[in-house]
């Protein structure tokens, strides 16, 4: 055996019988033990900048501060649709629990629950204006029926989407200008 492969071999200490023990050298710090820092540092960077409930709270918080415009919404056929030209489908969520606006015509006043991304709206209650524009009142009647199917939220970038139960996006906002 050559220097380099050979075991070190250090007489144990204490010992009367005169046998001498093969002790291991340890190795130095090698690659495996900066890939172990290397993950555990990247596991408290995940926890830090990606905690799920400040997003879930964020997500309520952008709810409630941002007026809402209605861009489209599903119609009878289940397919998203713009809003017609001319019309102005708005949501205001307060913090006192209310979300109010003009469903195009009329103005709405409804009811909802936020926790973390499920959301629950009541049925709204509704002004009596008559709308002579064609598909205007088609529109409307679309869109407050499409409320209290609400089920789940979801911000993506500055726009608001509202699924249903099935995970079917139902209503998506863009934030008033």
């Amino acid at each position: 055996m050559d220097d380099e492969t050979a075991p070190s071999v250090v007489p144990e200490t204490g010992s009367t019988t005169g046998i001498e023990q093969e002790i291991p050298k340890t190795a130095p710090m090698g690659r495996n033990f900066y890939i172990v820092m290397a993950l555990i540092g990247l596991l408290c960077f995940l926890i830090i900048f990606f905690n799920i409930p400040n997003t879930r709270a964020s997500a309520a918080t952008t709810l409630v501060t941002n007026n809402w415009t209605l861009q489209s919404y599903t119609d009878k056929t289940g397919i998203l649709v713009p809003v017609y030209n001319g019309t102005s489908v708005t949501a205001k969520f307060g913090m006192d629990g209310r979300v109010t606006g003009s469903a195009g015509c009329n103005r709405y006043i409804s009811t909802y629950t936020v926790k973390e991304y499920a959301l629950s709206i009541t049925a709204p209650g509704l002004t009596k204006m008559y709308c002579p524009a064609p598909g205007v009142m088609d529109q409307e009647m679309a869109f407050v029926s499409l409320l209290p199917q609400a089920s789940e939220i979801r911000i993506h970038g500055p726009d608001l989407n509202i699924y249903n139960t099935t995970g079917q996006p139902i209503l998506v906002f863009m934030p008033t200008i």
